[in-house]
């Protein structure tokens, strides 16, 4: 007899390493969050052809006043103790794709999501967990246990899952039918610059986006070509 059942929907694993540069400098250095240098305002520098620039900087940096992508001067102007240790990217990128394997624990395939996340098909994997809350909050722990700081969603596609690990709300679980009208608009992978035209224009929810006739945004972003650049594409 023919087998007439259909496939699962398919459903994907987001993971947001969020201070992945930070994590692996402090694995490295064989330290736990806040102890000994960790617990002093510290910085990943990057050169820049304006001069080093901040890569990534540590909860004690950042509650001092350090942000990311600052110039390390107008850092330290702010910070005048602030550490600095040279920005790995390599060395980041190389441990992202040890942790991909290592993610096949949820499902057979993963994919990277530079510079700092993960994509997990975990499609009919979820009952070998005991459900799809189960193997989420597993993930988070398991993450948590390799010293990483991390969020993570699941969705029916890599953009939703995507839009959830960053914007959503912890442990966000989207199903068939779900919406993602509340979130930012940058939630749908745009660039900064974009990101500031759309709010500029009143349009900061993704829900805010339905409510403009598509010719009329089609006018505004004709030029771009880039799907970072444009939200019809996203």
């Amino acid at each position: 007899m023919m087998d007439t059942s259909s496939p699962p929907a398919r459903r994907i694993l987001a993971i947001w390493c969020r201070q992945l540069a930070i994590d692996r400098w402090r694995l490295a250095e064989g330290l736990r969050a806040g102890e000994g240098e960790d617990a002093h305002p510290l910085a990943l520098i990057a050169d820049t052809a304006h001069g080093p620039r901040l890569a990534a900087v540590n909860s004690a940096a950042l509650e001092a006043g350090a942000r990311t992508g600052a110039m390390l001067a107008d850092a330290r102007a702010l910070c005048p103790e602030l550490a600095v240790r040279p920005h790995d990217p390599a060395g980041d990128l190389a441990f992202l794709e040890a942790l991909a394997l290592w993610a096949q624990r949820w499902g057979p395939w993963s994919a990277l999501d530079p510079p700092d996340g993960l994509l997990v098909d975990v499609t009919g994997a979820a009952h070998l967990f005991g459900g799809e809350a189960a193997l989420l909050a597993d993930a988070l722990r398991r993450l948590a246990a390799r010293g990483l700081v991390a969020r993570a969603a699941l969705a029916l596609t890599a953009g939703a899952a995507w839009a959830l690990a960053h914007y959503g709300r912890e442990g966000a679980i989207l199903h068939s039918g779900d919406s993602l009208d509340e979130l930012p608009v940058a939630a749908l992978r745009l660039d900064p610059a974009t990101t500031l035209v759309l709010r500029r224009l009143g349009l900061k929810r993704i829900g805010d986006l339905s409510g403009i006739a598509r010719p009329a945004l089609a006018r505004r972003f004709r030029s771009a070509r880039a799907p970072a650049a444009n939200p019809l594409v996203r």
